[in-house]
C-alpha cells in the first residue's frame, strides 16, 4: 500500500523547515500552514529524513492510500 506525507495543520507552526528541505514536496497554503502538494516530488526516505524527523512539533506523518 502506498504512503503519502500528511501535515496536521492544527499543529503546524509555519516554521518552514519542511519547505526549505523539500520544496518539491511541501509548500505553504493560503493560511501560511505547510501542505504536501506533490508526494512524489522526493523519495520517501528523503521526506522522512528531511521533513518528518526534523519537524519541531511532529506534525508531519504518513497516511496510507
Amino acid at each position: 500500500m502506498a504512503r503519502r506525507p500528511w501535515v496536521d495543520k492544527e499543529q503546524c507552526i509555519s516554521c518552514g523547515i519542511c519547505i526549505a528541505n523539500c520544496p518539491q514536496v511541501f509548500r505553504f497554503d493560503s493560511h501560511g500552514k505547510s501542505e504536501c502538494y506533490d508526494p512524489a516530488g522526493a523519495a520517501q526516505e528523503v521526506i522522512q529524513a528531511q521533513a518528518v524527523e526534523l519537524c519541531p512539533v511532529s506534525c508531519i506523518g504518513w497516511e496510507e492510500q
